[in-house]
């Protein structure tokens, strides 16, 4: 790439002086039927299980398109009495509701005929001037998300206007470099599907594995009926009472001024909980003062605790790695290190919090009991063989950390490129053998 370009002011910004300034609907191809329209209304009636796949707007993600489990289809029949516009592979398909307004997709081979819903566009590019690929990251890209939102309107749900959509301006480089740039950027989301792969995969192993271990143990050959389901002959069913001690927590008054002013004693609340990917915590949104502790039914949970939510949200959970007060969404638990490894508790949560929400009551909100979880029965392997089954799944747990960061950092990358990229601030050399063949 190099990074010496002549810069003009347009409508949308500095560009460089060769590049021009179109609108969406000036990118189609003018000669295909339908090539800038929006999809079908489909009504509730016409839907089946199998025939012409409706393309829904959950379909449509930022530059990618989403094949849920969920579809829907329509008859031959239908299509042809509703004279629908069929969606054909490599067709843009752009969707005029948040969220976000405006993100855009290329539609795949389904192996099957396809329409689409009609809050979504049909964009057929005419690849003789642009490259389909450089026009789907361009209308995903952040600044023309904000330029289409600016456009939306409605007071129960944004949406914009097929009219307003097509209006929208775009930076168009010469077709050379289009095709440059979203090479560079494929090869970035390629990367990024890879990982997404990795990290799928190893989260499909984790969970057949975390149903093994934590039923079958390790290399057991003899089991026995419990009142919780078969089990190995060497474990025990006990009631959490009598292996862990449960904890409730508590909220200083917020009116006092003291008990939260330069507080240090770290005090969760369940979005700390809920927004942490990853099994340890260390660091909360609040802190609170000794004082605050000791006026208020929060306790100070010691390092190694497990804390759990058991309000609204139950089941989320994750090991504090120093002392820490929570509010009153918690149960959490203090292992009795001769019986119960806390990492181990840590994963049976995972596997039997359903079973918590059904123990759960509240019209409001769903909460759990502190007796309903003191008095919850769970296998108890020997201790050695729960420190090794929370080996076995912490190493899936910290690969899956690894291919989250890699995933992370690919993201950045992404968008960093598509910032200098899309503008033209760094231009992308161009071989003269691709100019004469574009």
């Amino acid at each position: 790439m190099v990074s010496e370009a002549r810069f003009k002011k347009t409508e949308i910004g500095m560009l460089p002086y060769d590049w021009k300034v179109t609108n969406i609907k000036s990118v189609a191809d003018k000669k295909q039927e339908h090539s800038f329209i929006d999809g079908d209304w489909i009504e509730a009636k016409y839907i089946e299980n199998q025939g012409i796949r409706l393309i829904q707007t959950g379909n449509i993600g930022i530059g990618h398109f989403i094949d849920k489990e969920s579809k829907k289809y329509i008859s031959e029949k239908t299509f042809k009495e509703l004279n629908c516009k069929e969606v054909k592979p490599g067709d843009i398909l752009i969707c005029r509701l948040a969220s976000p307004i405006g993100r855009a997709c290329i539609a795949p081979d389904l192996g099957t005929k396809a329409i689409t819903a009609v809050d979504v566009v049909i964009l057929k590019v005419d690849e003789k001037e642009y490259s389909r690929e450089y026009i789907n990251y361009y209308l995903n890209f952040g600044e023309t998300l904000q330029r289409m939102e600016s456009l939306s309107s409605g007071s129960t749900r944004q949406r914009i206007s097929r009219t307003n959509l097509g209006n929208v301006l775009i930076a168009i480089p010469p077709l050379s470099e289009q095709r440059k740039i979203a090479a560079i950027l494929s090869s970035v989301d390629e990367a990024i599907e890879k990982t997404e792969a990795i990290i799928e995969q190893t989260e499909k192993v984790k969970k057949g594995l975390m149903q093994q271990l934590l039923t079958k143990g390790i290399g057991h050959t003899k089991f026995k009926k419990t009142e919780i389901g078969e089990i190995p002959e060497e474990w025990e069913v006990k009631s959490i009472s009598e292996v862990a001690k449960v904890v409730s927590g508590g909220t200083p008054s917020k009116q006092v001024y003291e008990y939260w002013e330069n507080g240090t004693i770290p005090w969760a609340t369940p979005t700390d909980i809920t927004s942490n990917d990853n099994k340890y915590i260390s660091t909360t949104q609040l802190m609170i003062t000794e004082s605050g502790l000791r006026n208020s039914s929060a306790n100070l949970l010691p390092e190694g605790s497990v804390l759990m939510t058991s309000r609204a949200t139950i089941g989320s959970r994750c090991i504090n790695t120093v002392p820490m007060a929570t509010n009153q969404g918690f149960k959490s638990f203090i292992c009795d290190p001769d019986v119960l490894h806390n990492e181990y508790l840590y994963y049976l949560i995972d596997k039997i919090k359903d079973q918590f929400i059904a123990l759960a009551s509240g019209s409001t909100f769903l909460e759990i009991s502190k007796s309903a979880v003191e008095t919850f029965k769970i296998p108890v392997p020997p201790l050695e063989e729960q420190i090794e089954i929370a080996k076995m799944l912490s190493s899936l747990d910290e690969k899956l950390s690894v291919e989250k960061v890699k995933k992370e950092s690919l993201q950045t990358i992404k968008k960093g490129l598509m910032q200098s990229l899309l503008t033209g601030r760094v231009r992308v050399k161009v071989d003269e053998d691709e100019v004469m063949s574009s």
